[in-house]
This record gives structure tokens, sequence and C-alpha cells, in this order.
């Protein structure tokens, strides 16, 4: 099944992962800025998790509440949504509704129209991104301004965000300080580490000259609380606050599965979303945005507008991939995928990368334009075990690989290959004649011991299908075959 998103094949790069994953594996700078990222990730999530027994807290039975919390709401998710948006109206707040990517992205630019907008400063999204928003609006000639620093960075080089909460990972100093130098008319500098704090407050510096003149904040929504009508933003950089409140229009732009029933439901899922997402306990700002200004007070938007975006999402429900629509969208996939941080994320292709990408790209785009994605996973289940509602990421992954095997969507070599290996393996006196030569021919493949002779400890080059050793060295079969050692065991 394929939840495809209208038009969004024509935005996705995904068809062409295999490409741009060999380019990326071979890019000296990137490499250098994934290998540094990773281990913070890990170790800050290891650490946030195991501080929950400090509070008296099982982090595995925090993910299954967590996990059901996130299910009940898919269960009745059209009950929760009229919910949300009685509520909502209740407050002062407008909501619409929107089928795709397409149809938002119009919704907001009538909106910035019809408030005479120039300039909108927006709060990370991802779902903006789904809606190539910042396109739309320059293309009708409203200046869009990314206020997150790492998608700010992202903007200025004119690139897509490679994480979903580090835009910016992929970078590294000498990157950013040239990016910067360049935008901000000054010339290049040489930096380190301890110089970081000061280009931060560079460009604090230019945002708040965008903040205090734009007529129009965009921002998403990590959850919409229904009994309350309340949009929950979860950030670490004090620019959602100021999109959020400056502006007089507040558009949220979140997609309808983000929907929970209770605001005790959002304080359970608070304890293992920023844990995940950087390994804090809380994160540095947690907004609950309520309906618009009121008699007295002194910020906070003139006129609040949710856009609620359905864009391949309704067709996910009561199929094998509703799962998915668990995501709270903290990261932890991709955080400790060996693909992912071999790769990066700008190789998925498209807005999701990790192996959450490798599930929604296909479902949203078309399982045609991303077939490689699903292949694009070890198995390891490291994804599944850190996620902190419990998405089973590698069965989906394997389901996906099935309904392209289904609809005839596999290369017809691949397909040969299969049915070859399985008559194969139905012939247990042929396969085990084929064992004996695959390992004495792997075994003449390998590195040259040190006294010069064949059988070496690794196989750098291997002929019939060198993909497998560009990037690994492939172990060198030990000797003879199991039946060979059982038999001669048995003659003894």
């Amino acid at each position: 099944m394929s939840a495809r998103q209208p038009g969004a094949a024509k935005h996705s790069q995904a068809m062409f992962f295999q490409q741009r994953a060999g380019d990326k594996v071979r890019n000296p700078v990137l490499q250098q800025a994934l290998q540094k990222a990773r281990p913070l990730f890990v170790g800050k999530r290891a650490k946030g998790v195991a501080a929950l027994a400090e509070d008296g807290l099982d982090g595995e039975r925090l993910r299954d509440a967590c996990a059901e919390i996130r299910h009940r709401a898919l269960a009745d998710l059209d009950v929760w949504l009229t919910l949300f948006e009685e509520r909502a109206l209740a407050t002062g707040a407008e909501v619409l509704w929107a089928r795709d990517g397409e149809e938002a992205a119009a919704l907001v630019v009538a909106l910035a129209r019809q408030h005479g907008v120039r300039k909108v400063v927006k709060s990370k999204s991802m779902l903006s991104e789904e809606m190539h928003l910042n396109a739309a609006l320059e293309a009708a000639g409203i200046q869009p301004v990314e206020t997150d620093l790492g998608e700010y960075i992202v903007q200025l080089a004119g690139e897509t965000p490679s994480h979903i909460i580090a835009p910016a990972v992929h970078k590294t100093l000498g990157e950013v300080e040239a990016l910067f130098a360049e935008n901000h008319g000054r010339p290049q500098k040489s930096r380190n580490s301890a110089d970081i704090p000061e280009m931060t407050r560079e460009a604090r510096g230019v945002l708040r000259e965008h903040f205090l003149s734009a007529e129009m904040g965009v921002s998403g929504a990590n959850f919409l609380i229904a009994e309350s009508g309340t949009a929950a933003l979860v950030t670490n950089e004090g620019n959602g606050r100021m999109v959020t409140t400056l502006p007089p229009l507040h558009v949220v732009v979140t997609g309808i599965e983000k929907v929970i029933p209770t605001l005790e439901d959002f304080a359970t899922l608070m304890r293992m979303l920023p844990r995940s997402a950087t390994g804090q306990s809380i994160s540095n700002y947690v907004s609950l945005l309520t309906g618009t200004r009121r008699s007295g007070e002194h910020d906070g938007p003139q006129k609040t507008v949710f856009i609620l975006v359905d864009n391949g999402r309704a067709d996910l429900l009561g199929s094998d991939y509703q799962d998915m629509l668990r995501c709270i969208r903290c990261g932890a996939c991709m955080n400790h995928c060996p693909v992912y941080f071999s790769l990066g994320g700008h190789a998925y292709g498209w807005v999701y990368p990790g192996p959450m990408g490798s599930v929604l790209t296909p479902l949203y785009t078309g399982i045609e334009n991303a077939l490689d994605l699903p292949q694009a996973t070890t198995g390891c289940n490291q994804c599944g075990s850190v996620c902190p509602v419990r998405i089973p990421l590698p069965k989906l992954m394997h389901r996906l690989r099935e309904t392209q095997v289904e609809r005839g969507l596999r290369p017809l070599g691949e397909g040969l290959a299969f049915k070859a290996w399985g008559w194969l393996a139905r012939q247990p006196r042929l396969y085990r004649l084929f064992s004996r030569i695959a390992a004495r021919y792997l075994g003449w493949l390998s590195d040259p011991a040190p006294d010069g002779s064949r059988g070496g400890r690794r196989i750098r080059i291997f002929g019939l299908a060198p993909g497998w050793t560009v990037g690994r060295d492939l172990p060198v079969p030990p000797g003879p075959t199991f039946h060979e050692r059982y038999a001669a065991r048995k003659r003894v």
C-alpha cells in the first residue's frame, strides 16, 4: 500500500538513493561531521533514560505508556480531531484543513496575502518541508526566514535539513563560518569550538531584526491537545517563543496524527520526548499555545490559525503501516542507525532520513519512487529498541520489501537470484558442493598472509558482488565448511 502524496514524487530524490549514498560515503568533510556527532546523540540519550530511575520511573514501562497514548489517539482519530477543532474555535482560533502539502501551502500564502504579509519568520517544522512552504512563499513574493539556528544555516546554504532535530549536523564549523561571513557581510575568520558562542550571538543579532519586522509567524506543533485546543511546542531555542508571540498572525501547520487526548497524556509523553531526542529531562522551552491574545495581555498573536494537514496520513490508518503514525519525531531512530551515520540525511532524498524516512518516504511519495529505502537497513533493530513509542521500524521496512515484490517492483535479476538460491537450498548435496567451492573461492580472493600465501584475514574485492566490499572488508571463511569438518570428525 502507498499513501502517495500528490505531487510529492517530483520533489523527492529518494529514487536516486544508491548514487547519493555513494557520493556521501566518499565525502571526507561530511564523514568528519557525522563521526563527531553520533557519540553525542547516543551518549546523551543513554544518560537521559538512565536518569528516569532517579525519579522512580521504569523506562520500559514508560515506553509502553507512551505507545498506548499514541495508539489510543489514532484508534479514534476523528473524535479527537473534532474535539480539538471545537475547543480551538472556542479560544478564538481558526481551524483549516488541507488534503495535501500543496493545498496547505496555498492556505498559508492566502493568509499572508489577506493580511498584507511581506515577511514570515518560521520555527522549525518538518511538515513545512513536506509542503515546500518556503518555495511557495517566495513564489508569492513573500520572504521566509528560518529562525532555528540549524534551519537558518541550511537556508543560507540553499540546502534542506539533514536531521529532524539537528538540521545542520552535516556541516562543519568551517563551513558555517564561511556561510556567516558571506551572508552577514564580513571577512571570513579562522574559527574553533571556543568561537561557537560568538557565532551564535551573531546569528541571534541578525534574526532579532527579522522577529521584530515580520508580520506572520509559522510554527509546527509537537502535539495538539484535544481537551483544550492547545498546540504544544517543544524547543531548545528561544526562537519558538519569538515566532509564536511577536508577529500579529501565528499560523500552526501540523499533521493530523499529532493530536492527543489530554494534558495528562502530554505530560507522560514529555517524560520520553526530550530524553529520546537530546538526552534532556526537559527541553529549554515548552510552550502551550492556546487561542489568541486576550484583553490585558501584552504579548501573543492577534490571530491564530491552525492548518491541519493530511498529506497521506489518513491512508495509513487501518493499514499495515498505522504504527508509523505513532512517531513523535524525536530522531532517536536515526541517532542510533549505523546506516544514517554512514551517509547523512541528504542521501535519503526527501524530508525524513534514517529508519523513519525509510518507511515514511515510500508511503508518502509512492513506493515506486523510493525502492531502495526499505533496503537501507542492517536489520540490527537499534532503531526499534530506542523508539520511545515502540514503533517496529524493521518490521515495517520488511513489509515494504514484501509489497515491492508483490507489485513486481524489484529488479528481474534480483528475483532470479533469490529463486536460484531457493532452489539450491532445497538440494542438500548440491548446496554442500557449492559451499565448498565458494569457501575456497573466497579464500583465494583474500589478502595474502604474511608469508605470501593465500588465506589472509580479509577480502577487499569481491568480484561477483563488488558492492559488498566497497565500504567494508568481508571476513574470510575459516577453511573447510561445517559439513566437511563434521564428516571428518565422524570418520575419527
